[in-house]
């Protein structure tokens, strides 16, 4: 197995190939970033699940009841969910595989491809007419002359699927509403919202964040959860999930990289991880590489500093420490909480000191990011300190 971090890879094979130095695995065209994306996704959804059914032992999640309907007769609401997916599906997945495959390989632009209007519609409809009909034949096969109405106890971890769904959703829209708010940036509230070619066209992790928070805190509502419980199960899985989509953000060369750096590297440090040239990045930047045949063959001169790659390391580090601490503070609800705006403000802030962004001449010459930074650790400490002592405060004062 070979150092991997050297150079950025368009597709997973071609990622796969290089990390255990071999040529079988055959170039299907499934982006890298895409790849980690994902896997951020899954695993966040598996730390999640384990947190809620600790905190379900405990008793401080109690089982949700729900109801369940069997043997009822298909309606056109079970048809939305199949009828939308398989849209999607033969529209942005199998149209693109059949009449141009580079769709998906696109890295940061791929995900612009798969959020957008276009697509190829025709088997889009062929799928979702499919989907359709599918799911109406299964479940009239399966319906009774008299429904059957179960109670059910809805665990925990059950939970999970649609937490991440609502996070994601709400979190898509908040890095992209950031891109607004962003300096320099010129596009326009209508212009973000009109064209969804740009709706992703500025991932802020900040913007995530924030609107994430907002839609589990409406889910918590809506499920009738405490949300600061349901917050803490959340935070461990949340850095995990960061370090997985750095991961994807590096070795796809999607330009989220920092400042040239001409600097001779430090004896101790390998040069790919002091000035990274992101060779084959997938976004095209930078000068052609001699000799290189294909669509992803440029380079970085000079060379950058590999900020993903200094992030991806401290996401592990932080989750490291937030999961170690995680039952310490099991009887602070919000505390874990509270810490990850600490842990989130302290990884960020340095980085952009090195990273290529827009700042704010009017704040110290500070970038968004550093200046939320700043607001993000003190709102944090300001919390933690706060429900130290107000757990303290509750303590029976001991007998001299």
């Amino acid at each position: 197995m070979q150092i991997i971090f050297f150079r950025a890879y368009a597709t997973l094979p071609e990622f796969f190939n290089s990390l255990f130095n071999t040529d079988i695995i055959p170039d299907i065209p499934v982006n890298t970033y895409g790849f980690f994306v994902a896997m951020g996704f899954m695993v966040a959804a598996f730390v999640t699940a384990k947190e809620l059914r600790r905190r379900g032992a405990l008793g401080m999640i109690k089982d949700i009841p729900s109801k369940e309907v069997v043997g009822a007769k298909p309606t056109w609401k079970d048809l939305i969910s199949p009828i939308i997916m398989g849209y999607f599906i033969g529209m942005k997945i199998i149209g693109a595989l059949i009449n141009d495959p580079s769709l998906l390989t696109q890295g940061q632009k791929t995900v612009s491809y798969l959020f957008s209007g276009y697509g190829f519609h025709i088997y889009g409809a062929i799928v979702a007419a499919i989907a359709a009909g599918y799911t109406y034949y299964t479940i009239k096969k399966e319906a009774l002359p008299e429904p059957i109405e179960k109670e059910l106890q809805l665990k925990p971890e059950d939970l999970v699927g649609e937490l991440v769904f609502v996070a994601a959703i709400f979190g898509v829209i908040g890095a992209s509403v950031f891109e607004l708010i962003q300096p320099n940036s010129d596009m326009t509230l209508f212009e973000l919202f009109s064209d969804p070619m740009n709706f992703l066209s500025g991932l802020t992790i900040y913007g995530g964040l924030t609107f994430g928070i907002i839609g589990v805190s409406i889910y918590a509502w809506h499920r009738k959860l405490k949300p600061f419980i349901l917050f803490d199960s959340i935070s461990p899985g949340f850095i995990l999930a960061m370090a997985f989509g750095r991961m994807g953000c590096h070795f796809s060369g999607d330009g989220d990289w920092g400042i040239v750096n001409s600097s001779p590297a430090p004896s101790w440090l390998p040069e790919y991880f002091w000035s990274n040239h992101y060779a084959y990045n997938v976004i095209g930047d930078g000068e052609r590489i001699t000799g290189c045949v294909g669509k992803y063959c440029t380079q970085l001169v000079p060379g950058v500093y590999p900020t993903s790659i200094y992030e991806i390391f401290m996401f592990f580090i932080f989750f490291a420490i937030m999961w170690s601490l995680r039952k310490q503070f099991t009887h602070l609800p919000g505390f874990m909480f509270m810490l990850l705006f600490v842990v989130s403000g302290i990884e960020r802030f340095p980085i952009e000191m090195i990273r290529v962004t827009d700042r704010f001449p009017s704040f110290f010459n500070l970038s968004q990011a550093q200046i939320i930074s700043i607001c993000m650790v003190i709102f944090g400490a300001i919390g933690m300190i706060y429900l130290w002592n107000k757990n303290q405060a509750k303590q029976p004062l001991s007998k001299h």
